[in-house]
């Protein structure tokens, strides 16, 4: 499975037992870390990633292909492939 994030503390905290194989049956995941507007454009694009954290304001133009996934803190929006 393919996830896109920020190296940005809050991020990589957010995600850090899932990259780290800490969740019992998780899938392994292949992590790409980029700046948030990477990460928005990923999305974007036809061929993003399964996982991807973005700006809250680029979620109107992903919806068609992602699901928001809350992931338990306020100021993270992650959106998961649905399609």
């Amino acid at each position: 499975m393919k996830i896109a994030f920020s190296p940005c503390p809050n991020d990589t905290f957010v995600f850090y037992a899932w990259v780290h194989g800490l969740i019992h049956g998780a899938p392994k995941l292949e992590v790409t870390y980029a700046d948030i507007d990477i990460t928005n454009s990923l999305a974007a694009g036809s061929e993003g990633p399964d996982v991807v954290k973005i700006s809250y304001a680029a979620l109107p133009w992903v919806l068609s292909e992602y699901a928001l996934l809350p992931c338990g803190v306020p100021w993270v929006k992650a959106a998961v492939r649905c399609c």
